[in-house]
């Protein structure tokens, strides 16, 4: 099995710098492959910190192929982009797709983090919180537009941080359950790959492992689905980071 990072964010437009520093980590690490996965712009959260600046997707996907040109010999590098997607964005993502070309297509629900459709106020459950989280995953299954699902317990940092809006109870995984093999079905008769995301363990805010945790890898087990490593490194010291410790959750 080849060794390969796909996901990745060099912020390659805002840090050109970053671009080799994250290829240079990647063969120290002794990777076979790694893809870029900057996130798109998006007009509900603009194009801060690690998105692609609006209008600048041609211009990233021309810096990743130089790079990889550049460095082809030692590595292989594949561009790709995080897509935040929620049901009613959906042209927007397609969009965004359309006006560059890519090799993968993550997708992820950051939405629900930054708080767009989340009832304020009060009076949502930590369990409604995480059904809401991924209904919005089983939608973005059922689009058609990636071939990659990452972190889709991502709700797992929203607990543990707490800071966001007010979730009340305690969490109830097993209700859970009837959503994710929803989303397990669409992912096996689409052939979208699960990734197991390593943020969790350098991040460090839960001891229940990398995303998505043991009990949902398990679920995923009964399905036929391929799995993909990331490590989700926003800096160069992260890519590749925990690997080892992952690779055997990865078929």
């Amino acid at each position: 099995m080849k060794k390969a990072d796909l996901h990745t964010h060099p912020n390659i437009l805002k840090k050109p710098e970053q671009g080799e520093e994250f290829i240079r980590r990647a063969i120290e690490m002794g990777l076979d492959s790694v893809c870029f996965t900057d996130h798109m712009p998006f007009s509900v959260t603009g194009d801060e910190h690690d998105r692609i600046p609006f209008g600048g997707v041609g211009d990233y996907c021309r810096a990743v192929r130089e790079l990889s040109e550049r460095y082809g010999n030692e590595i292989e590098i594949f561009t790709g982009i995080e897509i935040d997607y929620h049901p009613l964005y959906e042209d927007e993502a397609k969009a965004v797709i359309s006006s560059g070309e890519f090799d993968f297509i993550l997708g992820s629900s950051h939405l629900n983090i930054s708080g767009f459709g989340i009832p304020f106020g009060g009076g949502l459950t930590r369990t409604e919180y995480a059904l809401f989280v991924l209904e919005n995953y089983l939608a973005a299954a059922r689009s058609g537009l990636f071939q990659i699902l990452t972190h889709l317990d991502v709700y797992r940092w929203v607990f543990s941080e707490n800071v966001f809006y007010p979730l009340e109870g305690e969490f109830d995984p097993s209700a859970t359950e009837p959503t994710l093999r929803e989303i397990f079905a669409e992912m096996e008769l689409r052939d979208i790959a699960l990734e197991v995301n390593a943020a969790p363990l350098y991040k460090k805010f839960d001891g229940d492992g990398p995303y998505p945790a043991r009990r949902i890898l398990d679920i995923a087990g009964e399905y036929r689905i391929r799995r993909t490593y990331g490590s989700d490194a926003h800096a160069a010291d992260k890519v590749g980071f925990g690997y080892d410790a992952i690779k055997d959750l990865l078929i």
